[in-house]
């Protein structure tokens, strides 16, 4: 049986040796990269000397004057592109460093706190006994448990008056003439109109009955904001009493513990939280200058390009070819020697050139499989399988279908549709007296705690606090509702 957080401290850990492979990788082509430069200038340099040998001083100056000129500004370009590389690589090299820092203080911190949710899980069974027996627990417990109900019933008393206001307003709504009127504010202080068309009005009234209907809707838009204030009234009652509850459950916690368990579980917690934060904006950063140093290795960068362009221009030039044919027809010793080096220079970077593109496409499925990996982890953490009662029966997710994920054999998804089957949620020791419907746990170990009472049939009522119209259940007041 895997926890929750073994599995994705696995993950977690997986992704950080392919995002080390595919730094490794990206400085390898980075290097060959230069390398093939370095080897295209060679190759410029050898046609040079080849010039030298079988054309005028005149005709071999100017060659090597434009020879020389690509081959500087080609230099120059590298020069730029080679700073501005660096650059990239010390900002990526610092993000990964405190990338490693932020994530070495989060392992701690899931350690500390995977120690005290234990050690909380441990006394639950002796807080429940001591909790049982206490009446002064017992007593706010009921409390608690009226104030609950009585939110449901007035909640559910307010959402009926605005049912019976829509649908008994409608009649009312529809009459232009009561509209007309009740708009006009006739029949109370706020009608201000004289002479005809006060005449007229009052004609009006009389015709529909108006006084009666004012009454009667009056009543009825008025009683459901009264009602909805009430229900906010015992909704907060009822959140204060449970709150006292909860107070109660931690005080025992603490009691037993010697120390403040529950409030070190939050406050580590909150350090998690704040450092996920940090580690989500690294990761961004982090991608932002790997894309770019893989545009950089992959010679795809503007500067490179430019320099390459300039280089090649001048190796596929027409007289150069002339020189290659001079060179094998009329064959001395050190033609020889150049036509040779050229031919050797000419293979290296054929060879390079195919490293180059190997490596690009192995740099491509790195990055496929790092976005899976990606995927999954934010999977985890946005369903909290990473928390305290979470757990895997299959251990095959750890170990081989993890290391499939990483090779490539299987897709982000697979992975996450097995881990979803697998997953369960682990029980907690008690009785669930303390901590009812796990009002006072820390946020991490919501998992803990059961039912606020038998009647409540799995709800947790006082999870997120009360909302006002909201519908808690059905019957009238009990003793003491009253607006």
């Amino acid at each position: 049986m895997l926890t929750g957080r073994q599995t994705l401290g696995t993950i977690e850990q997986s992704l950080a040796d392919l995002r080390r492979e595919e730094a490794e990788l990206t400085k390898r082509i980075e290097r060959a990269t230069r390398a093939l430069t370095d080897l295209q200038e060679r190759q410029s340099e050898a046609y040079r000397d080849l010039a030298r040998f079988r054309m005028d001083t005149d005709a071999a100056g100017a060659l090597n004057t434009r020879l020389d000129s690509a081959a500087r500004e080609a230099r120059r370009l590298l020069d730029k592109r080679n700073a501005d590389y660096k650059v990239l690589t010390d900002q990526l090299r610092n993000c990964e460093a405190e990338r490693g820092q932020l994530q070495k203080e989060r392992l701690e911190l899931d350690d500390a706190r995977d120690a005290a949710e234990s050690q909380m899980d441990e006394l639950m069974e002796a807080i429940d006994g001591r909790l049982e027996n206490d009446k002064t627990y017992l007593a706010q417990r009921e409390k608690a448990e009226t104030a609950e109900a009585t939110a449901e019933a007035a909640a559910s008393k307010a959402d009926t008056s605005k049912a019976d206001r829509e649908q008994k307003g409608k009649a009312y709504e529809d009459d232009p003439l009561f509209i007309y009127l009740w708009q006009r504010g006739f029949g109370t202080p706020d009608y201000n109109h004289r002479g005809l068309v006060r005449s007229l009005d009052r004609w009006v009234a009389r015709l529909i009955k108006f006084d009666g209907a004012r009454a009667n809707y009056a009543m009825l838009t008025g009683i459901p904001e009264r009602m909805a204030r009430h229900a906010e009234h015992c909704a907060e009652i009822a959140v204060r009493e449970q709150a006292k509850l909860a107070d109660m459950s931690r005080n025992a916690m603490t009691d037993a513990a010697g120390t403040d368990l529950v409030g070190a579980i939050e406050t580590q917690s909150e350090d998690i939280d704040r450092i996920d934060v940090q580690l989500d904006k690294l990761d961004r950063q982090i991608e932002t200058l790997s894309a770019a140093l893989t545009e950089f290795s992959s010679g795809e960068d503007a500067d490179f390009q430019k320099a390459e362009e300039h280089l090649s221009v001048s190796l596929q030039a027409d007289d150069l070819n002339d020189l290659w044919r001079a060179a094998i027809a009329t064959p001395s010793p050190e033609d020889e020697k150049i036509v040779q080096r050229i031919e050797d220079l000419k293979d290296r970077i054929e060879q390079v050139t195919r490293e180059i593109r190997q490596d690009r496409e192995l740099q491509r499925d790195i990055s496929r499989r790092r976005a899976e990996l990606s995927d999954v982890i934010k999977r985890f953490r946005s369903k909290g399988y990473g928390s305290w009662e979470s757990t895997f029966s299959d251990d095959k997710l750890t170990t081989v279908l993890l290391g499939e994920l990483v090779k490539g054999a299987i897709t982000g998804a697979d992975y996450w549709s097995r881990a979803e089957r697998s997953h369960k949620r682990r029980k907690p020791r008690g009785r669930r007296v303390a901590f009812p419907g796990g009002s006072g746990l820390p946020k991490s170990m919501g998992g803990f705690g059961g039912d606020f009472s038998r009647r409540s049939k799995g709800k947790d009522p006082f999870k997120g606090g009360f909302k006002t119209g909201k519908s808690f259940g059905s019957g009238g007041f009990k003793t003491g509702d009253s607006f």
